[in-house]
């Protein structure tokens, strides 16, 4: 019997797979939770753009009476940066305050990301 053979037992190898196994568990979760947050960063961008369009909209008394707006295109707001992935609403709108929501479409389907901004309070920002 020669004992001078060089190699890996399958004993080595299967606690090799087992660790790789184990790494890859934990990376990928991460990962995509990673990819989903850079995502809706994007959407809170495009958002953050609406609230100053808005913002400008109230000061300068478009309608007679300052007040916020439902229409997106009143705003001369640039979203093209997230065409095909998020859709830009503004579902509600008064002289108080109003709500931006961004859903996702496309590579970001299932996402979406609200805010709701109060005169004079700070946003408060929901997201799935």
């Amino acid at each position: 019997m020669n004992r001078n053979q060089k190699g890996f037992t399958l004993m080595e190898l299967m606690v090799v797979i087992v660790i790789v196994a184990i790494l890859a568990a934990v990376a990928v979760p991460l990962y995509t939770n990673y990819v989903k947050d850079s995502k809706r960063t994007e959407a809170k961008g495009a958002i953050g753009a609406v609230i100053t369009g808005e913002q400008t909209f109230y000061q300068k008394g478009v309608t007679g009476t300052p007040t916020y707006t439902t229409t997106l295109a009143s705003l001369n707001v640039d979203t093209s940066d997230t065409d095909g992935k998020w859709t830009i609403s503004i579902p509600a709108a008064s002289a108080t305050g109003f709500t931006v929501l961004a859903t996702g479409v496309g590579s970001c389907a299932g996402l979406t990301v609200q805010c709701v901004y109060t005169k004079g309070g700070e946003p408060a920002w929901t997201e799935s």
